[in-house]
């Protein structure tokens, strides 16, 4: 299935794409498309809802472009590797959604605490893959559009890298060092 949608990138991006056009059309005809301001501040520049268009269909290319570059760099069995990317798309949709309903339902009261879960996360997953980014991207458009979760987003995976790449190999070290010599 993964390799299917590899092959067919450009159809994957129109598909993400008009997702988006839907979006934009059902917000068109109930009341105009929306513009979010950045920090959600009335003195901040707005973003309108229409750059989805560009940013998601483009994101979704980039995706699968870095995917396919793993995936021939991997030593992972083809059904194992799309299981794996398949399980970060769904984590990053799960989390996205999370914040979303969140928003939705008037509880932004929380929502910094759940933006920061993810650096938790990274401890024990590799959220800083691009199929995480997409995920999280395209469960926030209805309510962010397009552009604004592309902005928070590389905090979340900068910071996720770190962790996952230096955090969480030097408590690896440490404990095997310590294991080592207690056992001497």
């Amino acid at each position: 299935m993964l390799v299917t949608l590899l092959k067919y990138k450009f159809a994957v991006s129109l598909v993400f794409g008009s997702f988006v056009l839907l979006l934009l059309l059902w917000e068109y005809f109930h009341g105009g498309v929306i513009s979010h301001h950045l920090l959600a501040s009335e003195e901040m520049p707005a973003i309108s809802n229409w750059w989805g268009l560009l940013s998601i269909p483009v994101l979704t290319w980039i995706t699968l472009t870095r995917i396919e570059a793993r995936r021939k760099n991997n030593s992972l069995q083809a059904g194992e590797f799309s299981a794996q990317v398949f399980r970060g798309f769904m984590g990053g949709l799960i989390y996205g959604l999370s914040l979303a309903m969140l928003w939705e339902f008037g509880q932004a009261d929380y929502m910094p605490y759940v933006l920061l879960l993810p650096l938790g996360l990274a401890l024990f997953f590799p959220i800083y893959r691009m199929e995480c980014l997409l995920g999280f991207v395209v469960a926030l458009t209805y309510t962010f559009g397009g552009v604004l979760p592309l902005l928070i987003a590389p905090v979340l995976l900068v910071g996720g890298l770190l962790i996952y790449k230096g955090v969480r190999l030097a408590v690896s070290g440490f404990a095997k060092k310590f294991r080592s010599n207690k056992s001497s």
